[in-house]
């Protein structure tokens, strides 16, 4: 019993240079390219058998993580994965061409059937010989729907008094049209001698209409329309229900305006959304390949652990049936590693699109299988991945010489009560 502390306090003294000891001959070691710890093994080889399992357990980590994120890209749940990275095509590209203007939330189709096209309204002149004097004036307005004018005035001579040419009356007409930067614009069209004056809306839809009135002179027939403005007619048929809509332009928005279609033609044409196919075979590609790497890992290693071994079993027992795989161009090999025939996959992808998806990102398919195993590879206690390594290298700390004297060193004063000749050791060793 100590008394009035002063067993307390010498046995704390001899703690002390216990400690103080221990720390000179871990360094001194050290130095010498020793350890009195467990991460040196010396048999010979130099072969250092902590480096050799922290590698491993960082490669360990790396693997699995790749694994991680390889199966969460092509889970059918991730918001940012493929199968919702949707793209958008057109059955028939004659009658429509459809892009995506933002996201899709779901893969999707409508069926579109264009009545009528928008177009612009066009007023063409009577043809009148380009070459013959003009007899009469031009004083017309061209005056559209939302009530903005244009005027149009064209002296038949010029100011010397000689007469203008029908040719030159609809030059100067045009090039005043297009001058007034208004809705419409106007061209000379000229054949075999022959011009007429054609003025055309800058814009589709019956909200782009005009109207021309007045003294036209050589642009005669002008007021006429040759082509009528008008809005484009079609129907869409989403889950069964038909809608019927007008546009002032081609150019029309499904699903709230995140699909933008340009319409072409009359006719019927299906605008789908989906997963890009050859984004899904790339997923597909680099999961394999993670997993393969994951396996061949483990398969080099499964002598480092327990864990490591379960965590083997585990990743051979698949990430699929076998034959639900097969189905898709997934073929298993002898060592339960992964091959991936590209093309039957997109063969399969295109054919039978559901099934498909859904032996590769649905609740139960292989990359929800695969982040299962990922994860849990990833939470699997680190010890258990090393423990026989760790069981060999206490074998050998306690066999090695240097280990010998630092676990008598590390025990305290009592055990080890020559200084002196520790001193020496360490001296030498230094």
């Amino acid at each position: 019993m100590a008394i009035g502390g002063i067993g307390s306090s010498y046995n704390n003294m001899y703690g002390i240079y216990s400690n103080y000891n221990n720390y000179r001959l871990q360094t001194a070691l050290a130095k010498h390219g020793l350890s009195g710890t467990n991460s040196s093994r010396p048999n010979g080889t130099g072969t250092s058998v902590n480096s050799g399992s922290v590698d491993f357990l960082k490669q360990y980590n790396t693997v699995m993580s790749n694994l991680l994120s390889s199966a969460n890209a092509l889970m059918a749940a991730n918001g940012t994965g493929v199968m919702s990275d949707l793209s958008v095509s057109s059955s028939d590209t004659d009658v429509a061409d459809a892009s995506i203007n933002y996201r899709p939330r779901e893969a999707k189709t409508f069926a579109v059937d264009v009545q009528q096209l928008a177009q612009a309204q066009q007023n063409n002149s009577a043809g009148v010989t380009g070459g013959l004097s003009a007899t009469d004036d031009m004083d017309f307005k061209i005056e559209s729907a939302q009530g903005r004018v244009i005027n149009v005035n064209v002296s038949a001579h010029y100011d010397d008094g000689t007469a203008k040419t029908n040719r030159q009356m609809l030059r100067e007409a045009a090039a005043q049209i297009n001058e007034a930067g208004g809705s419409v614009r106007a061209k000379v069209i000229e054949e075999d001698g022959r011009v007429s004056l054609q003025v055309s809306g800058k814009e589709t839809g019956q909200h782009n209409s005009f109207s021309v009135t007045g003294e036209l002179g050589a642009a005669k027939g002008l007021d006429q329309e040759t082509m009528s403005a008008q809005n484009a007619e079609y129907t869409v048929t989403e889950n069964g229900r038909t809608t019927s809509h007008a546009s002032d332009t081609n150019s029309i928005g499904l699903d709230l305006g995140r699909i933008n279609v340009q319409l072409k033609d009359t006719g019927s044409v299906n605008i789908s959304t989906a997963p890009d196919e050859k984004k899904i075979v790339s997923a597909v590609e680099d999961l394999v390949k993670s997993y393969n790497s994951a396996i061949e890992l483990l398969s080099a290693n499964s002598g480092r652990g327990s864990g490591v071994e379960r965590q083997l079993r585990n990743m051979l027992m698949g990430i699929a049936p076998e034959r639900s795989l097969d189905l898709i161009g997934i073929t298993t090999n002898k060592d339960g590693t992964l091959k991936v025939n590209a093309e039957t996959l997109t063969e399969k992808l295109q054919k039978d699109p559901s099934l498909t998806r859904d032996i590769l990102s649905g609740a139960n398919g292989m990359a929800a299988r695969a982040y299962g195993k990922a994860t849990g590879g990833l939470e699997a206690n680190s010890v258990s991945l090393i423990n026989n390594d760790l069981k060999s290298a206490e074998i050998d700390n306690v066999t090695s010489e240097y280990n010998f004297m630092n676990m008598f060193a590390r025990s305290g004063a009592y055990n080890l009560n020559n200084y002196y000749a520790l001193g020496l050791m360490v001296n030498y060793l230094a």
